[in-house]
């Protein structure tokens, strides 16, 4: 980072370059002027009407210094970013930045219903379809009670081949197939192995055993995730926060969903949730924006992210970039208005598309100041000191 603050402070002080120069294109006609009055009025200092031009001259340099020079390998290295300015209504809307993150019943543990020995049937990150077989469960207590059943059901027959009822057996029995049903459960058995099968597509994240281990009843076997089933969720401070209502729409890009209020805590900041209607084709923990609808409606303004405003001294500045010339970043003075979220309305910018840096403005705005050009200025035959040049 300070080798390319070091480089930018170096393109920043060579202003005169053929980027300053377009930039500044408009005031070559007034540079010449400025040298022709100077040529006139050498000679006549009480007359001193080369002020006018002398101010053309200055505002000649004034856009000089206006412009930093980046070259391209320099802003990959700082990762330089620029964003479009936006046109919007920033009164009747909220903007939270945010991620999306799992719904809390995404995830799903995968568990064996009986003690027994353990088979692995599917891979890590597998994607599986509802009813694929994940893992299966050889239980020999299923097998003892399987067999303990078949001498039941053979005992009872000998009774009903003679005609004789036995109650007591037959209530032995219906409780050992009770007991053998509960330990099965839903799941299909076959000859004491138990197969456990995917309830939702999915995917296979986690695995908690290995295959071959012995598992007790209820142990955890690997978990499943939806990972299209998503919120969203923003933190926001609290001045925003009261704003807004359960239920009130939402957008988070292009899906549309509702707000849910979480509770805030001493931080000053509060949970604010977009749950979303139908799973959606984003991806957990990536970074997003929700825009909440407030309702009403104001004129559009320019907007550009709050962090592209940087004070160059005491002015709010930003830094757009120059659409003729590759490299050349123009400051911009402008005048804040109203905040949402990480917007910010701004006056002063030039009309048509225009570029703003967000992730490096710091920089220029450092680059900017090191290249500024010291005050310049002649000295009359009084001996005093003017600080306008001829």
């Amino acid at each position: 980072m300070k080798n390319n603050l070091a480089f930018i402070l170096v393109c920043s002080c060579l202003c005169g370059c053929d980027c300053a120069h377009e930039c500044a294109g408009d005031h070559h006609s007034s540079h010449e002027k400025v040298l022709e009055c100077a040529g006139k009025n050498n000679n006549n200092e009480k007359a001193h009407t080369h002020k006018s031009c002398n101010k053309e001259h200055k505002d000649h340099y004034s856009n000089k210094k206006r412009v930093v020079t980046v070259p391209l390998a320099v802003q990959r290295s700082m990762a330089l970013e620029t964003v479009k300015v936006k046109k919007r209504d920033i009164s009747s809307r909220v903007s939270l930045p945010g991620r999306y993150e799992l719904m809390p019943n995404a995830r799903e543990i995968a568990a064996t219903p009986v003690a027994g020995h353990l088979r692995i049937i599917v891979q890590p990150l597998a994607k599986v379809k509802k009813g694929d077989v994940l893992f299966t469960v050889s239980s020999p207590d299923l097998v003892v009670r399987e067999n303990e059943i078949s001498v039941l059901e053979k005992r009872l027959e000998v009774y009903r081949k003679i005609k004789t009822r036995n109650a007591a057996l037959e209530n032995e029995l219906a409780v050992k197939r009770a007991e053998r049903a509960a330990l099965v459960g839903g799941f299909e058995e076959k000859g004491g192995v138990i197969t456990v099968r995917a309830q939702s597509d999915a995917l296979v994240d986690k695995f908690a055993a290995k295959a071959g281990e012995w598992l007790e009843i209820g142990g955890k076997v690997l978990e499943i995730v939806r990972p299209q089933s998503l919120r969203f969720k923003a933190l926001a401070p609290a001045s925003d926060a009261e704003k807004l209502k359960e239920g009130m729409a939402a957008k988070v890009g292009k899906f549309s969903g509702e707000v849910r209020l979480g509770v805030g805590d001493g931080t000053g900041l509060v949970p604010v949730y977009v749950n979303f209607r139908d799973e959606i084709g984003a991806i957990a923990g990536a970074r997003a924006e929700a825009e909440v609808f407030l309702g009403g409606g104001g004129k559009a303004k320019s907007v550009v992210p709050s962090k592209a405003v940087v004070l160059v001294g005491l002015q709010p500045t930003v830094f757009i970039k120059d659409s003729k010339k590759e490299g050349c970043f123009i400051a911009i003075d402008v005048i804040p208005g109203e905040q949402s979220g990480p917007w910010t309305a701004v006056e002063g910018l030039p009309s048509g598309e225009v570029e703003v840096v967000t992730k490096g403005a710091y920089e220029l705005k450092i680059a900017l100041n090191y290249g500024e050009k010291p005050n310049a200025g002649h000295f009359h035959a009084d001996g005093t000191f003017h600080e306008e040049e001829h």
